[in-house]
């Protein structure tokens, strides 16, 4: 069968940047799923990582995550109030659960309950499709666009602490990372006032609009 490519980061005149997407086989059951989607794909413009949305606004976040070969995940982090469903569609995904490492192939799935301290990976060298459900996002709903939003939006610095601190702020009560990512802690709880005070939001609407990634990123069909 054919193939062609989709997914890839858009440069600021809107062309595909090469090296940038996924492969899709037509008549597969991947392109079955995008023309399914809620939504447009998103992206991480330097990260083999993207997200087919398969929900809508409310109710648990399901989408199809493709996992490029050897992504290298999130950093540990639990929830306090969300639980995460993971169900490998093709390949496979490393998840660590407290410390615990295991394979969830194609066929399997894993779910992590609050308070599990986790991060998964494909360390292979094939893609992985993974089935992903976040039960109770709360906060997440907003700040997991914005944390893609920020890496494609050159008018925003998603390194800038002062950003970090405000990030840090909304996901306060749903998501803890255990580990060095970022402004954490007193130093978060500090620049926080001068942050909001700069203008800075922990999240923003910009980027829950379908124009803003069909503006950023490949869209199937286009």
């Amino acid at each position: 069968m054919s193939t062609y490519v989709t997914g890839r980061t858009l440069d600021s005149s809107g062309d595909p940047i090469p090296g940038t997407g996924f492969e899709v086989e037509a008549g597969s059951w991947l392109e079955d799923r995008l023309g399914e989607r809620a939504g447009p794909i998103t992206s991480h413009p330097t990260r083999s990582v993207w997200g087919i949305p398969l929900s809508g606004e409310d109710g648990p976040i399901r989408t199809l995550s493709v996992f490029g070969a050897g992504y290298d995940g999130p950093p540990a982090h639990y929830h306090e109030r969300s639980v995460e469903l993971f169900a490998v569609e093709s390949g496979s995904l490393t998840v660590t659960l407290d410390g615990t490492e295991r394979t969830v192939s194609a066929g399997e799935s894993v779910t992590v309950d609050t308070g599990v301290v986790h991060s998964f990976r494909n360390g292979t060298d094939e893609r992985a499709l993974v089935i992903t459900e976040i039960r109770s996002p709360g906060r997440l709903r907003q700040v997991l666009p914005t944390l893609g939003g920020l890496a494609h939006d050159q008018t925003r610095d998603a390194d800038d602490p002062l950003q970090q601190a405000l990030v840090a702020d909304a996901l306060d009560g749903n998501t803890t990372f255990v580990r060095g990512e970022g402004i954490a802690g007193v130093a978060a709880d500090a620049l926080t006032p001068l942050a909001r005070a700069a203008g800075y939001q922990g999240a923003y609407a910009t980027y829950l609009q379908p124009a803003f990634w069909r503006a950023h990123v490949e869209q199937p069909g286009t």
